[in-house]
């Protein structure tokens, strides 16, 4: 953990400012100790580089186990494409070139493939997931001096308010037990002036989402390394549903992700029949959300459903 984190870190419980311990830290990181909160006392351990405000990967261990596998199937900087990148321009809505200088919270960061396009365009990056990914994002990332990783919940973000520049988190949400309360807490910890953009699934392929939603009420039972050796069949049945007449067929039967790597149709066929929570919404109703928040200049933005906002003065 770098020491400088701390001047963005809360007590989520009574929000004093923390304090670090260790017996081997540095002048500028700790690998293993503490964080004291000088308010109420409460105490939350440094572990491996991480700070962890969570006693457990809670309902996101799906996610734990997947991230770990694939610790870098989705970074640019390894799999030389440039998904990542212009995913995130896309859902942004505005240059990345003007994240130089700024200071953005990626919720829900995964191994951190949106958090190394941002670094790479100039940004302060705080990385805050739930699920083990954060070591996974901690080995991919914690090197580079702007980087920051925290375990946390988003229920419960250890994180002063009014702060950042840029909040955003995408396919992340709907994972949660309640995304539009997930969404609430984000407003908080933007500063005036700042921007917020999120991205959920989209409530409009009924066929699709009936039918993996079938299949969901078994895989999620599953134990998660037999689940994702059976996703493998994903990579033999792109083929298949290539076939002319097909592919709507095999969709509505068994839906698999459709990318032409196969290590990416493995992860997010695996992705869908996995985590324990999964909500689908619209437009208008994220777009409410946003609104309820009191943001202003709102803009709704593809792919699925993507909202973003300034939050005023």
């Amino acid at each position: 953990m770098k020491l400088s984190v701390l001047e963005w870190l809360q007590c989520p419980a009574c929000g004093g400012d923390f304090t670090a311990e260790a017996s081997d830290r540095s002048d500028v990181e700790v690998a293993d100790g503490r964080l004291v909160c000088a308010g109420c006392g409460a105490a939350h351990p440094i572990a491996q580089g991480v700070p962890r405000f969570v006693d457990s990967d809670a309902y996101v261990n799906s996610f734990s186990f997947e991230w770990t596998v694939h610790r870098t199937t989705q970074l640019d900087s390894v799999n030389g494409r440039t998904d990542s990148e212009k995913r995130l321009r896309s859902e942004l809505g505005f240059p990345l070139e003007d994240l130089q200088g700024k200071l953005v919270l990626d919720v829900g960061c995964g191994t951190g493939r949106f958090a190394e396009i941002a670094l790479r365009h100039g940004a302060t990056v705080v990385g805050v997931d739930l699920s083990l990914a954060v070591d996974a994002a901690h080995t991919n990332l914690g090197g580079q001096p702007r980087m920051h990783v925290l375990q946390a919940d988003v229920f419960r973000l250890p994180l002063k308010r009014d702060v950042f520049d840029v909040v955003y988190s995408i396919g992340v949400l709907h994972h949660t037990p309640d995304c539009r309360k997930a969404l609430e807490q984000l407003p908080k910890h933007v500063k005036p002036g700042g921007r917020l953009a999120i991205t959920v699934y989209i409530a409009a392929n009924r066929v699709y989402i009936a039918s993996s939603n079938f299949w969901r009420r078994l895989t999620t039972r599953l134990p998660k390394r037999v689940l994702h050796a059976f996703c493998h069949i994903a990579a033999p049945l792109y083929y298949l549903y290539k076939v002319p007449g097909l592919h709507h067929l095999g969709m509505a039967v068994f839906p698999i992700n459709m990318d032409p790597d196969w290590r990416w149709r493995v992860l997010d066929t695996f992705d869908t029949y996995s985590p324990r929570y999964q909500s689908y919404h619209t437009h208008p109703e994220v777009f409410g959300w946003f609104e309820n928040a009191g943001f202003r200049n709102i803009r709704v933005l593809g792919p699925a459903v993507t909202v973003t906002g300034e939050k005023p003065y």
